[in-house]
């Protein structure tokens, strides 16, 4: 007999004997969101029809001719669906609104003119904005598709086409009704449409199969595919509408550094498609690392691109080249180049401008979005000089122009700014219905604009583009490595290629601020930290997946391969595919430390290993043969590498608790968290399907908060000191699409021992950090400078909070648990560098000494360890004591490098030094403060002048003139808050003089000012 598998979405299938269709009970109503598109498979000689819907529905069931019948509903409510000639019906309900998943998908070209409207595509919501052109009043709202990303108009055809990124769909949407009346599978993450000149074809490049697929638009459906290039996204079609251009959106460069060259990342850049053909006749070479927008005019193909400099990656060099944002002409007789400029470096530039994407023509002029800068550049087509520029906020990729006028979506900010054919804004629409979390529009606004310095030619988004990778191998710190592509990343620890960080907290007091230059703020963490930790994979359906999500045949025999002959899950174990090994020999020859990812949504990378050196899957299966101590043969590579393109996000489980799975030092008091791979169905009596359970099987009472993916479980009472707990999740427990866990889950802690001795008031925490030898590319512990820290403790039952601020312009608390008198510390970040610049340690732990028997610890010694890319420091000696009694004396030197002080009558010193070193920071203080281990703000106390190096690691040298920067030295005063040029020494007064040298020793000086 025929069996149908049933698609009710959300990955939820039930295979259905039609024989047997009256014995199945009614299956429980799943939820959907309006606007997605769902499918079942068509039985043999017969058909699924709606037999009801709520009040408004339009829509229809559509019999594709792909196997399959879809269904799309724009009306919130209960749809009922029969097959024909038989007594089976099926349930959906759909709701208005999902929680918000953060797919981290970007728009392509988001704006389309239609009868006399601006069309704009939201992005992070399914709605398309109808915006009247001359007044910005938004005047309606189209349902449609998850992360619509591009529009395009067949009006001949009466329909506007949207790319549903998220859906894998391209929809419809009647423009005479402003409804959304089908979507039409088309492949994996569609990124652009183009439509030929009679509107009867669509061309919609898919991002992650390296193609385009061909849509015939009257009979809604998929008719051709070509196969392209790599991350096929932006296209151009002639006039003519028999040339299609196709570029390969993150194409990286052949350049390796020191790793053999590959020429595929040079050749493809943009593929030349015959569209009578379906063929691709030829390639246009070496465009770009990364390609923006295309723009066909006049016979002239302008493109958007970002080219490298590998080598010359420096975030404290203002005059890096390692980034080039540049607009290219090509002739398309030829497929050469003709012209080109760095539109942020020409001589008619102002200044820099960073991540063009979007282009259009209107005035005779070229107009160009530079999303990092939020800016619309204007060049001339003939040279590509610049003209003018103005500004766009929220992020702009999308530019379009009905000849007169221009209009630029920043779909981050939720506006469309409007102006004339010169330059001159006209005037802001503004949108509505961002559903992203404030953190994390703050922090994906910080990761796609520029830095500062000698970042500000370039952002975190350049290398981690829209939040994979490049394929560039970059010089990070002291090793060579692709950027790593990001998400899930709080179950995915320690973070970074080779373990930097212990987690995403810590890992970013190490980043982004030195690469891209910023001087990072409490804000600024905070929202890379939301915006970071919001990342997931793409939905469960890809292009090689079935249409819910599940394996194929050839996906089930590749896993099954994966699990077991294969040995791939004895390092990639368990939902996540990771358990955060870390390989110090690497896993290929290259034997570079790695953290083993997960391979979840890997198949969109485009780039694979550490090196980004394997192309394709099958590549990757095959280099990491040799660590799997295992042979397959080619056919079972393929297999693997098939299981590998299917692998999605089809589960749900629990991703991290706090405390982790098996801690030991757990905290008695306060909330406990966990994080789920799905947003959770917030229904009370699915919450209840949480508890927490003591070691004799004891149940405490808990409270259950859900909030999309996190959930905070806050229990009723202090728990237990020494206590064994469980945290546990029914099987049954749901994920709002009404995916299960399948299977108790279990997260066992220890709490603590409760505390014998108190953290409370003041003390100082100092780290005795090494110095870098910069020449063997290691930390050398024989050379240490002291980084002190202050801290300030509030006794809580299990420990203490320890606020502290580690630069002027973060403040930070951390939870330390004390068991009997050992403290346990989290990571913790302390100066290490520049201009704020921060490093971050590991957890530890310090034995605490109460001298004065009052039960309040007053000091401690221990070892930490810490590392950087390339680098590693262990048994690195840190303390923590009560700060010191200030000296009862203003005299008196102490370090290794003595100074040699003169006073004038005015009181202000001059110093000199005869050691063969440099200074990195000088500062003048009270003695209170507390000056940072080398170029940086002094926190406490009052600075009265302040000098910082102009180029780290290089240096001053004396005589220093109060008030009188030397030569390679800059003003610091401001950044610690005194004036510019130092501010007048009060007299009869103790001063400090502290000076850190280029070996990072310190050497201290205390004078007292001649009286008024």
């Amino acid at each position: 007999m025929l069996a149908l598998a049933l698609t009710l979405g959300a990955g939820c299938t039930i295979d259905v004997d039609p024989g047997e269709l009256e014995a199945l009970p009614l299956q429980p109503t799943e939820r959907f969101v309006t606007g997605s598109t769902f499918f079942l498979p068509l039985p043999e000689q017969s058909k699924w029809t709606l037999a009801s819907a709520p009040e408004g529905n339009q829509n229809e069931v559509v019999a594709g001719n792909d196997g399959y019948a879809r269904f799309t509903p724009i009306v919130p409510g209960e749809y009922e669906f029969v097959v024909d000639a038989t007594d089976e019906r099926r349930t959906l309900t759909a709701v208005e609104q999902f929680p918000y998943e953060h797919f981290n998908y970007y728009q392509t070209s988001s704006m389309a003119l239609v009868d006399g409207q601006l069309w704009v595509a939201n992005l992070f919501d399914p709605h398309i904005s109808r915006v009247d052109p001359d007044s910005g009043q938004v005047q309606g709202t189209v349902r449609v598709g998850p992360w619509p990303v591009a529009l395009a108009h067949a009006e001949d055809q009466g329909v506007v086409l949207v790319a549903h990124k998220a859906g894998d769909t391209v929809g419809f949407v009647d423009t005479a009704e402003g409804i959304l009346l089908d979507s039409v599978w088309v492949g994996d993450e569609p990124a652009e449409i183009k439509v030929s000149p009679d509107g009867a074809t669509a061309y919609v490049s898919l991002a992650t199969e390296d193609a385009i697929a061909v849509v015939d638009v009257p009979s809604r459906s998929v008719v051709g595919r070509v196969e392209t290039n790599a991350n096929a996204t932006s296209m151009a079609l002639s006039d003519d509408g028999r040339t299609l251009f196709v570029a390969s959106y993150r194409s990286g460069v052949g350049d390796r550094q020191i790793f053999d060259a590959d020429e595929r990342a040079d050749r493809f850049d943009i593929a030349v498609v015959d569209t009578e053909t379906l063929e691709v006749t030829d390639y246009i070479p070496s465009v770009g690392a990364t390609i923006g927008g295309l723009l066909l005019d006049a016979g002239v193909l302008y493109v958007a691109a970002t080219r490298v400099a590998l080598e010359e990656l420096s975030p404290l060099n203002e005059d890096s080249r390692a980034f080039q944002h540049v607009v290219a002409a090509y002739d398309t007789s030829m497929l050469t180049e003709i012209a080109s400029a760095d539109i942020g470096r020409q001589a008619s530039a102002p200044d820099f401008a960073v991540r063009p994407f979007g282009m259009t023509m209107a005035g005779d002029t070229l107009w160009v979005t530079t999303e990092g800068s939020d800016l619309v550049v204007g060049l001339s087509p003939a040279d590509l000089t610049e003209s003018t520029r103005f500004s766009a906020a929220g992020r702009p990729r999308t530019i379009t122009s009905d000849g007169n006028r221009l209009f630029v979506h920043g779909a981050q900010g939720y506006t469309v700014t409007m102006a004339d054919d010169v330059g001159n804004v006209t005037g802001t629409a503004q949108l509505s219905g961002d559903p992203r979390p404030a953190g994390v529009a703050v922090g994906q606004a910080i990761y796609t604009g520029v830095g500062e310095r000698g970042g500000n030619n370039h952002s975190c988004a350049d290398c981690h583009v829209d939040g994979l990778t490049d394929g560039n191998v970059w010089n990070a710190g002291f090793s060579l490595s692709a950027s790593r592509p990001m998400f899930w990343m709080e179950g995915t620890s320690p973070i970074g290629w080779e373990g930097d960080a212990y987690d995403l907290r810590s890992y970013l007091f190490g980043s982004p601020a030195p690469t891209i230059g910023i001087i990072p703020s409490t804000e600024s963490l905070n929202g890379v930290y939301d915006y970071l930790a919001a990342f997931v994979p793409p939905p469960a359906a890809n292009g090689w997946t079935e249409r819910d999500g599940s394996l194929t045949e050839d996906g089930l025999r590749g896993k099954a391969l994966f699990d077991g002959q294969g040995n791939c899950a004895s390092c990639h174990a368990g939902p996540l595919t990771t358990q955060g090994l870390r390989l110090p020999n690497g896993g290929t020859d290259d034997a570079h430390p790695i953290v083993v990812p997960s391979l979840v949504g890997s198949y969109r990378h485009t780039f694979w290993l550490v090196n980004g050196a394997a192309r394709t899957l099958e590549e990757a299966v095959v280099a990491m043969l040799p660590l799997s101590n295992t042979t397959l043969t080619d056919d079972e590579v393929v297999d693997v590498a098939q299981y590998l393109r299917e692998l999605t996000a089809r589960e749900f489980f629990v991703l991290s608790t706090t405390p982790n799975t098996g801690a030991q030092q757990a905290r008695n008091d306060g909330p406990i968290l966990a994080t789920m791979s799905h947003p959770v169905f917030d229904d009370p009596d699915n919450l209840a399907r949480v508890g927490l359970r003591s070691e004799q099987g004891d149940t405490v009472d808990i409270e259950v908060e859900a909030e999309g993916r996190r959930l905070t479980i806050t229990p009723a009472a202090a728990l237990d000191p020494g206590l064994r707990y469980e945290l546990v999740f029914a099987e049954d427990f749901e994920a709002f699409a009404g995916w299960t866990l399948g299977a108790e889950s279990t997260h066992a802690f220890t709490v603590a021992a409760a505390p014998a001795l108190r953290l409370e008031g003041d003390y100082i925490i100092t780290v005795e950090h090494p110095n870098i030898d910069q020449e063997l590319g290691r930390y050398d512990d024989s050379v240490t400078f002291s980084i002190p820290l202050a801290m300030t403790a509030n006794p809580t039952s299990y420990g203490a909070v320890l606020d502290n601020q580690p630069t002027e312009n973060i403040e930070w608390s951390y939870d330390v648990v004390v068991a009997g008198d050992v403290a346990h510390f989290p990571p913790f970040a302390f100066p290490a560098g520049p201009d704020g610049f921060l490093n971050r340690s590991f957890p530890s732990e310090i034995t605490l000494v109460d001298d004065d028997g009052d039960g309040v610890a007053d000091s401690g010694s221990s070892t930490l360890f810490f590392r950087s890319p390339g680098l590693e420091a262990n048994d690195v000696r840190w303390t923590i004591e009560r700060p010191g009694e200030a000296p009862t004396g203003c005299d008196g030197q102490e370090g290794d490098n003595p100074i040699d002080l003169t006073v004038d009558d005015a009181g202000r010193p001059t110093i000199d030094w005869s050691a063969d070193t440099e200074g990195l920071g000088y500062y003048v203080t009270d003695p209170d403060a507390v000056p940072p281990m080398g170029p940086g703000p002094v926190t406490g106390g009052e600075t009265y002048w302040a000098v910082g190096t102009a180029a780290f690691p290089d240096g001053f040298r004396g005589p220093v003139v109060y008030g009188e920067v030397p030569e390679g030295g800059v003003d610091a005063s401001e950044d610690s808050d005194a004036p510019a040029g130092g501010a007048e020494l009060p007299p009869s007064t103790c001063i400090k003089l502290t000076v850190i040298f280029t070996d990072f020793s310190t050497t201290t000086l205390r004078y007292e000012t001649p009286a008024g």
